[in-house]
């Protein structure tokens, strides 16, 4: 069975230092998991050089005065307390947030590849390009996506996806159809100017991207009403 991200952060979270094969091929296959593998042993380093710090043996003086030697011992062990609390606290952020953030980031560096997508316009994308696209990808459409501006298979994550803009009131919307993308529940995100939604759909998701001002709810409705799956 393949294994998806978020078996492999519950695996990975457990002991990043040491990883089964499967763990190994599914961080070797997807950037952003191995993104996370490298942030939490990045975290374990600071961890335990912070564990480190040196203690005194009992009765030894340093700097002149049993006072000064305790008043040290005792920054050092603040700091010592500190770093590990922040630590857990950085543990849990790349937890719960990692998978999220980590994918909603990516899909939006993505649109950067391919500026030309987002424009507004009143011309279709070639039927037969689209056709091309839908095929290679699994799925067909429905009227209800409305007008497909532009289509293209993109690589994504180490697979070849739909990638499809939807012209709407509040300006062009760009729609990913990520068939190995399973996230737990809807997700919906605000980043760098975009407002977007990551959905469930078939055997793996559905993300919506606009701008700030378009009605990304509506428009992912729709998607979802219109992808039919293969």
């Amino acid at each position: 069975m393949t294994m998806d991200c978020l078996q492999f952060r519950r695996m990975a979270g457990a002991d990043p230092q040491q990883l089964d094969a499967a763990v190994r091929s599914h961080a070797e296959a997807c950037p952003g998991c191995a993104e996370h593998l490298r942030q939490l042993r990045a975290l374990d380093a600071r961890i335990f050089a912070a564990l480190e710090v040196p203690v005194p043996a009992p009765g030894v003086t340093v700097a002149g005065s049993s006072a000064s030697v305790m008043g040290l011992d005792r920054r050092r062990w603040l700091a010592l307390a500190a770093s590990i609390m922040g630590g857990v606290l950085v543990g849990t952020l790349l937890w719960v947030g990692g998978p999220r953030n980590s994918l909603a980031r990516e899909l939006i560096e993505h649109l950067g590849h391919e500026p030309e997508a987002l424009v507004v316009t009143e011309r279709p994308e070639d039927a037969t390009v689209l056709d091309e696209v839908l095929e290679r990808g699994g799925i067909r459409l429905r009227p209800e996506i409305g007008k497909v501006s532009y289509a293209n298979s993109c690589e994504f994550r180490g697979h070849i996806v739909p990638h499809l803009v939807v012209q709407t009131d509040g300006g062009p919307v760009t729609v990913m159809v990520l068939r190995h993308e399973r996230p737990a529940g809807p997700r919906s995100f605000d980043e760098q100017g975009f407002a977007g939604r990551i959905v469930p759909a078939g055997p793996g998701s559905i993300a919506v991207i606009g701008a700030a001002e378009a009605d990304v709810g509506q428009v992912t409705a729709d998607v979802l009403a219109a992808v039919e799956w293969l």
